[in-house]
């Protein structure tokens, strides 16, 4: 068994070169790749003892919650603190780590599945690191990429550590993070009035940053997203105020190779020569931010599902198709609508309320 140390970060490789690529075991919720981590049985603890890590190429640190260090631990440890994991198992990985502690049950609420922990970008910054989109799969193994030839192999350098990468976005070039963690989003940017539309910019959402809600408003582009010889037509692109992305609904088009040590990456299209688009996203209306009982409705979206259904702003969804919203899990795709419980002034009632398409 190889042996790895993750020290508040970085897998730090103590074992020879590996002979073969590792396939690093993961499950798959809505875009996002979760990896377990499990620590040796002991008498004296849970007999689940594993850990479920969100790995996010757009994470600079890696986090854990407090909650979870004490079902695996019988310890408490305070946040904004680091927790030391040892000898843990990543597959047929020995790990240790020390991730920050920090309270995550509001992404756990927002994703509808339990995250114990979010993996930075660096966790394997000792490894080649493969995202393979098409066998919904993340391998390690050992060398070095060659050197950008703006083909398949770019550059990923940027104003940190995380990988970036410069696209043409329409006639204008950005140099974007590769996010991973932003599974939802094809592509984001500031300013999205300076960009050609297809049609003006409308509400379509909102996403949780950690502690904080961001409104979303985006379109379809009128010009290609472009990098290389890749060319994504028509994306739809939404806006942040901070942090450009190249979001995961983008990603999932390719083989991501990530070199860290030069600051590489290489990006493979699944089906080579095809055309690549973004689907239009089916929404139910609602933003929503995770609370204690469930999720807060913010607001409505003006044209949506939601606005002729009887939910109102300061209502609490408690549940999404008979299933708590933290335990509705990760199989929702298909749906024409959704069937929510809505607590109002401490009333509840079934609700349905369709999805439709906000943004063609």
């Amino acid at each position: 068994m190889k042996r790895v140390v993750l020290a508040a970060g970085a897998l730090l490789l103590s074992a020879p070169a590996l002979a073969d690529p590792i396939t690093i075991p993961t499950e798959i919720c809505r875009g996002y790749f979760f990896i377990p981590v499990t620590l040796p049985a002991r008498d004296d603890r849970p007999e689940d003892r594993t850990l479920w890590f969100l790995y996010d190429t757009g994470a600079s640190s890696s986090y854990v919650d407090p909650d979870s260090i004490e079902r695996i631990s019988g310890m408490r440890v305070e946040t904004g603190n680091r927790a030391r994991i040892r000898d843990a198992s990543m597959g047929t990985l020995t790990v240790g780590m020390r991730p920050r502690v920090t309270e995550l049950d509001h992404l756990s609420i927002a994703l509808g599945r339990e995250i114990d922990g979010i993996l930075a970008f660096d966790a394997f910054d000792n490894y080649l690191l493969t995202i393979d989109y098409g066998a919904m799969e993340m391998r390690l193994d050992t060398g070095e990429l060659p050197r950008p030839d703006n083909n398949t192999v770019f550059s990923a350098r940027g104003p940190d550590d995380r990988p970036w990468l410069r696209v043409m976005v329409g006639d204008r070039a950005r140099r974007i993070l590769i996010d991973s963690g932003a599974a939802g989003t094809a592509f984001a940017v500031r300013d999205l009035h300076r960009y050609d539309l297809e049609n003006p910019a409308r509400p379509i959402g909102a996403s949780v940053r950690f502690t904080r809600i961001e409104y979303r408003d985006g379109g379809r582009l009128a010009d290609p997203v472009t990098f290389g010889p890749n060319r994504i037509e028509n994306p739809l692109i939404s806006e942040v105020p901070e942090t450009e992305l190249f979001g995961g609904e983008a990603m999932s088009h390719f083989v991501w190779t990530f070199d860290q040590q030069n600051e590489r990456v290489r990006i493979v299209p699944i089906t080579p020569g095809a055309t690549m688009e973004i689907p239009s996203e089916r929404h139910h209306g609602m933003a929503l931010r995770p609370v204690r009982d469930g999720l807060h409705v913010e607001s409505i979206l003006p044209d949506s599902g939601a606005e002729n259904a009887d939910i109102q702003a300061g209502d609490v969804i408690t549940h999404i198709m008979g299933a708590p919203v933290r335990g509705r899990g990760c199989g929702m795709e298909g749906l024409e609508n959704w069937t929510v419980t809505r607590v109002r002034d401490g009333e509840a009632a079934d609700i349905d309320i369709p999805l439709v398409t906000l943004v063609e």
